[in-house]
């Protein structure tokens, strides 16, 4: 075959969960940017105040106790782990519905401008386990 081979068929309730699993992440990742995007502006906001203090005159060490910069600071690198995380999840589950549904390695590398390396990888890892909520 000139583009790869192509993994083997899947039965229609295989690709079902699959679709499911990929919708599902995809779901995840919009909330987890939703939540980014608010984290961000909360510290879009903040780093505004904080630079008028300083500005002001107030010691930087003074304007990080009164902007509580460590847990600002916790809180965004904590939503950035999140949406990465989710980036992942979503990015497999898509890698693998693609390749159920025939498409090889190199094509979905060459869709998703990745390498078809990481798109085999990622299409044998394990798909993670959901936390039952």
């Amino acid at each position: 075959m000139p583009n790869g081979p192509r993994s083997k068929p899947v039965s229609p309730a295989q690709m079902a969960v699959l679709r499911e699993d990929a919708s599902r992440t995809l779901k995840e990742m919009e909330e987890a940017i939703i939540r980014t995007r608010s984290q961000l502006k909360f510290m879009e906001n903040l780093m505004r105040r904080v630079r008028k203090m300083i500005e002001s005159g107030r010691s930087a060490t003074e304007v990080a106790t009164l902007a509580n910069a460590a847990q600002a600071r916790g809180a965004t690198s904590d939503i950035i782990r999140e949406v990465q995380a989710a980036r992942h999840r979503a990015q497999q589950a898509q890698f693998k519905l693609a390749a159920a549904e025939g498409s090889t390695m190199a094509e979905i590398a060459r869709g998703w401008g990745v390498s078809r390396q990481l798109v085999s990888r990622m299409v044998k890892e394990p798909t993670p386990r959901r936390k039952k909520t």
